[in-house]
């Protein structure tokens, strides 16, 4: 609201300070009943969350299909080295390091190149906790009758904000080597 006029100082009213001081009462008059920009203000300040949100929907999203083509991947290696194990004539083949990255990487189907996938298999009793990292290229196919653990590594690109724990997906099943 405008103050009373018995507050402002006397001017003469043609003088240009009166008018000049006029026309800016009624401008700031206009400016605070004004409602035209309303609406582009507003969408400003709920934009910014809502990009942040659907960003963070979106890498969730790209973190639960890389979790499950990595789990899909390793499980299908698993399932075939153990069928090879079983029923392989003579001496199972024991695949590489690149055999068994390509295996998983078939599988899995999310993973167009393998520089971000890190595959390993290693004879269980060798993995002295849950913390053990996986070395990429990593065979110990043990004796016979050996547990093995084939595990799996993949690191995504993050691109929602503050979601840099969905970095990494990793995987990892168990394959008895039958004695062959």
């Amino acid at each position: 609201m405008l103050p009373p006029a018995t507050t402002m100082p006397a001017l003469r009213s043609g003088s240009a300070q009166h008018r000049g001081e006029t026309n800016l009462r009624r401008s700031i008059a206009e400016f605070l009943v004004r409602d035209d920009g309303a609406s582009a203000v507003e969408f400003a300040i709920v934009l910014a969350p809502f990009v942040f949100l659907l960003l963070g929907l979106v890498q969730m999203g790209v973190y639960y299909y890389a979790q499950i083509s990595l789990d899909t991947g390793v499980l299908k290696t698993a399932e075939y080295l153990n069928t090879d194990f079983r029923t392989g004539s003579g001496t199972p083949t024991l695949p590489d390091a690149a055999t068994l990255k390509n295996d998983v990487q078939t599988y899995g189907g999310a993973f167009n190149s393998s520089s971000n996938l890190s595959v390993e298999i290693r004879q269980l009793t060798s993995l002295t906790s849950g913390l053990v990292a996986i070395v990429d290229g990593t065979v110990d196919y043990g004796g016979t009758n050996s547990i093995l653990a084939l595990r799996g590594q993949a690191n995504l690109t993050i691109f929602a904000p503050m979601l840099g724990s969905l970095a990494t997906v990793r995987s990892s099943a168990l394959v008895r080597r039958q004695g062959r």
